[in-house]
């Protein structure tokens, strides 16, 4: 249904813009220097990036979900790029679903993010399940996206996030790798970031 809602129906935002229509770079006719002698190489947690680029979590959990999830992983592995997939819940819960996350094999070079619910921390998810995602996704890292707006108003949404950010804290203490928290398309404040960082937080994707 994401997927359909996408490609069909009018998702954009209208008349809110980013502030980048302000700006122009200055175009540099003589830039004196070997454009081959340039690299975007870095290292992000760790973690080699060809091109500090990243596929944020997207999708998973059906049979085109699964294909666009190869895709995505094919083009990552070609440019050098950190991916994400989208929540691992469905593979959790149901062990048919796993092969539409596993992108390892299509990218077997970069940077893969697992990603969960952080609201699913009080429905019975632990740092437990948040292995298992990271395993069915063959990733390096775990990142728990933040979606209140999204559950709210879905008939059949999670909304308890009562008590959240402690269970976030004990997630990053008890994985052994990196773990991030996004947002969805609503972004993250200054406050809230300062706060997931103390909490241990190693990366936030403030999405939107």
């Amino acid at each position: 249904e994401h997927i359909r809602l996408c490609l069909e129906e009018q998702v954009n935002a209208e008349g809110i813009l980013n502030g980048f229509e302000k700006y122009r770079f200055r175009h540099n006719a003589l830039p004196e220097l070997d454009f081959a002698e340039i690299s975007l190489k870095t290292t992000f947690l760790g973690a080699s990036l060809r091109t500090p680029f990243l596929i944020s979590s997207m999708t998973g959990g059906s049979r085109l979900a699964g294909e666009i999830n190869m895709r995505l992983a094919e083009a990552a592995e070609r440019r050098g790029w950190a991916m994400g997939v989208g929540s691992v819940r469905a593979a959790v819960e149901r062990e048919e679903l796993a092969h539409t996350f596993a992108v390892r094999r299509f990218a077997p070079s970069i940077p893969i993010i697992a990603n969960l619910g952080a609201v699913q921390l009080n429905y019975g998810y632990g740092p437990d399940d948040c292995k298992r995602a990271v395993e069915i996704a063959g990733a390096d890292m775990l990142v728990l996206h933040l979606n209140s707006l999204q559950e709210v108003f879905q008939p059949e949404g999670d909304t308890n996030f009562g008590g959240l950010l402690r269970r976030i804290e004990e997630v990053c203490r008890e994985l052994p790798i990196p773990v991030g928290v996004k947002e969805v398309g609503w972004g993250i404040d200054g406050v809230t970031a300062k706060r997931l960082r103390e909490a241990g937080v190693a990366f936030v994707d403030v999405a939107g």
